[in-house]
């Protein structure tokens, strides 16, 4: 059986990746509560919402990336 090797500069580069996905769900939560006029003390009791939208924004992201990969593998030149 083939190992799997995931190196370190993936990981980090995924780690980024979902801390971009974190803040631009932060920012959205800020932006809603600026919108409508609730209290700041909502950014932090609403963090799990941000957290599951943080995730959601990750998994929608990977569409395009998976669909980049795929195209490149199937237009790649034959050896």
């Amino acid at each position: 059986m083939k190992d799997i090797i995931i190196t370190s500069q993936k990981i980090r580069r995924e780690r980024n990746i979902y801390l971009v996905c974190f803040l631009l769900a932060f920012v959205i939560n800020i932006a809603a509560i600026v919108a409508y006029t609730r209290p700041w003390i909502e950014t932090f009791t609403q963090l799990g919402y941000v957290f599951v939208i943080s995730l959601f924004i990750y998994f929608i992201q990977w569409i395009p990336r998976i669909l980049f990969i795929g195209l490149r593998y199937f237009f790649r030149k034959k050896k």
